[in-house]
């Protein structure tokens, strides 16, 4: 082995990053422990001693397609946004999610471009808290149009027994 081994640093913080990935690759303990045994030869983040211990475990994660929001260089360990938007975070969380429900097209692009045909801006970062009620009112139009309740966002119930005169 080249160089000196270094001991753990922040353990506590690093063990519950490995579970956090456990849980985000959806393991099972079998799978977990066998994952432990096979990058680091260890049974349990208990066992944890040395950084390069650490470095295998993340590893194998990211292989399982694990991706820590903590990038090399960066010490904030606050998980971002990719992008920001100017509304508030549970407007955006509601635009994003009633799109995804009633749009035909369900990607990035195409919701960026029904945001600047309603709100007239160029991008989320300038969709304020005003403009983006605008486009939950539009969306809601949309999703009755599609056949699902703005509220619950589930299918609309045919009017049954309905009687046409």
């Amino acid at each position: 082995m080249k160089g000196a081994r270094k001991m753990i640093l922040n353990k506590r913080s690093k063990m519950a990053l490995i579970h956090i990935a456990k849980d985000r690759t959806g393991l099972s303990d079998e799978e977990y422990r066998a994952l432990l045994w096979g990058a680091a030869g260890i049974e349990s983040t208990r066992d944890l001693e040395w950084e390069d211990q650490f470095s295998a475990i993340m590893d194998a994660f990211a292989k399982l397609g694990f991706q820590s929001w903590k990038k090399e260089g960066k010490t904030d360990s606050r998980p971002r946004w990719v992008d920001e938007w100017a509304c508030k975070p549970a407007q955006r969380a509601k635009i994003e999610v009633m799109w995804k429900t009633c749009a035909r097209n369900k990607d990035e692009a195409a919701l960026r471009a029904f945001i600047r045909r309603i709100a007239h801006v160029d991008h989320p970062r300038w969709l304020t808290p005003n403009l983006a009620r605008k486009v939950i009112l539009a969306l809601e139009q949309m999703m009755k149009a599609a056949g699902y309740d703005p509220v619950t966002g589930g299918r609309l119930q045919e009017k049954q027994g309905a009687v046409h005169g």
